[in-house]
């Protein structure tokens, strides 16, 4: 869904800076388009985050870096998650957005994605090809993982996230200070950020975009690995949910056994 003028004319008259965080991991096709791509707005700060890239990655950035961007690198490859939480440690401003430098997304997109957070409709906004288009098939798997994911988010949290494992995302800065710190920091970090942000009540919704095949390289996603760690995702938030409205249970007996002994001793020196 592309935003229209008088969308982008609103979203530049309000006075936010805005944080553009994209992990990057041997992308030496499709970097330098990417970053080329995005729309020239003097709010948009773009943080790279190399994950230990042993092609010409590095090298591509050279040819497109400017004051705007920010290149920060590991010293090995650490994960999706850890790409994505180094970057976040230095955003700045009050909204955060990411997407992946695979070309998959499209940059001319990000208002679309920006504007709900900024006029107070939502918490977290989600890249869905689910609601807009998607150019490649998207193999079986990945459907069927994410509609698992959708239908266990719909049971424990009441939230609806079909494309749950979209990395184009954009969200309030703030929210940083209230979930945990202590993320996944693999692939799996796609999972654990909704969950947590879910976990704290937060809005959550999916804006439609249109999705590109990849042209260049293969993903990196290894998919035991995945599967893996979502189960152990799955299995912390049951635990925290169930803990939580434990603890809620609890503090209701408590409350009502307090007020019980209260009134018994309000009606006994009555009666005195």
């Amino acid at each position: 869904m592309k935003s229209s003028y008088n969308d982008i004319k609103q979203i530049k008259s309000v006075n936010h800076l805005y944080s553009i965080i994209i992990p990057m991991y041997n992308e030496e096709h499709t970097i330098k388009e990417v970053i080329k791509s995005i729309p020239n707005h003097r709010k948009y700060k773009i943080f790279i985050v190399d994950d230990g890239s042993n092609d010409k990655s590095l090298q591509k950035l050279k040819d497109c870096y400017n004051q705007n961007i920010e290149i920060v690198c590991h010293t090995k490859n650490l994960g999706y998650g850890a790409a994505l939480i180094t970057g976040f440690k230095h955003a700045m401003g009050d909204i955060i957005l990411t997407l992946d430098c695979d070309g998959q997304h499209d940059p001319m997109e990000i208002e679309a994605l920006i504007k709900p957070i900024i006029f107070n409709k939502a918490d977290v906004t989600i890249g869905s090809r689910y609601l807009g288009s998607c150019n490649y098939k998207v193999p079986l798997y990945t459907r069927l993982g994410e509609f698992f994911i959708k239908i266990i988010m719909i049971t424990i949290f009441h939230q609806k996230i079909s494309n749950n494992q979209s990395g184009y995302r954009c969200f309030r800065r703030e929210i940083l200070n209230v979930i945990d710190n202590n993320l996944n920091s693999g692939m799996g970090f796609t999972t654990e950020f909704l969950f947590e942000c879910a976990y704290h009540n937060l809005k959550i919704i999916e804006i439609p975009i249109n999705l590109n095949s990849r042209k260049f390289g293969h993903s990196s996603v290894e998919l035991v690995k995945l599967v893996k760690e979502i189960m152990n995702i799955l299995l912390k938030y049951f635990l925290k949910k169930c803990n939580s409205r434990f603890k809620a249970y609890f503090m209701k007996i408590m409350t009502n056994k307090f007020l019980n002994i209260l009134y018994k001793l309000n009606k006994k020196s009555v009666k005195q």
